[in-house]
């Protein structure tokens, strides 16, 4: 008959008692140096000076100078306009952004809350008015020199794979403006309206009488505008004798 040294158990009990400590010690140097290079890495972005998005991104024509940084900044735009942010600094550790934002100049005032993620971007809390030379930097409009004024309420905007999202009003005010020909056009009083349907997010332009416009961006990353005649009559150059729809992927 053979005898088992009572010794041996006892030692292998004691080795495994001795593993689970330093393994714990391991997986909490792991995870402290993995958090430490997430602070690092994540100090170093958002410590970059706001110009330096000009070297990896193209900025707007009517931006004219970028100042602070991506922490906190200010983009000037021409007409005395100027954008600013706030970056919150605790949602970066969840690969988050989340940015306070302010549009403001002679004749507009409008914020907003501005969130990223690596799969979705969105917009919240949008509320201000816009003026017509506001406007007047969009490249390319149709339309320039209007007295209209927009009043915004809207209270999300968002985009992720799969699906796009809206809701909330903004409300334009009857007025003028002068066509690329320097004609005048008469503005009416208007509403877009924005919501959401299944995985679309819609926008219906309305005045008091009828439809003018309906505008969908779709999940599946297509925009799809219909354009009625009513709409049309305001877009110089433009069909009016039926419904025009165009459509693009984006």
């Amino acid at each position: 008959m053979t005898h088992q040294d009572p010794t041996i158990p006892a030692a292998a009990t004691e080795g495994k008692r001795h593993r689970k400590p330093r393994f714990r010690w391991i997986l909490s140097a792991v995870l402290l140096a993995s958090f430490a290079f997430l602070v690092y890495v994540t100090t170093l972005i958002v410590t970059l000076p706001a110009s330096a998005l000009r070297r990896i991104a193209v900025i707007p024509a009517p931006i004219t100078d970028l100042y602070g940084g991506l922490w906190e900044g200010r983009a000037v735009l021409d007409g005395g306009y100027s954008l600013d942010w706030d970056l919150r600094g605790w949602p970066l550790f969840a690969a988050r952004g989340v940015a306070d934002w302010t549009l403001q100049g002679p004749d507009t005032q409008l914020t907003g809350v501005a969130i990223f993620t690596p799969a979705s971007m969105s917009a919240t809390d949008i509320v201000g008015r816009i003026g017509p030379g506001l406007v007047d930097l969009i490249p390319g409009a149709a339309l320039k020199n209007c007295t209209s004024q927009a009043v915004v309420d809207v209270q999300r905007l968002s985009w992720r794979k799969g699906a796009a999202a809206a809701a909330g009003a903004v409300l334009i005010s009857e007025g003028r403006c002068k066509d690329l020909l320097g004609r005048d056009t008469t503005v009416p009083q208007m509403t877009l309206d924005l919501t959401t349907q299944g995985r679309d997010a819609i926008a219906i332009l309305t005045d008091r009488d009828s439809t003018l416009a309906k505008v969908t961006v779709t999940g599946e990353r297509r925009l799809i505008a219909r354009i009625e005649p009513e709409g049309a009559v305001l877009v110089p150059g433009m069909p009016t004798s039926g419904p025009m729809i165009i459509e693009m992927p984006f």
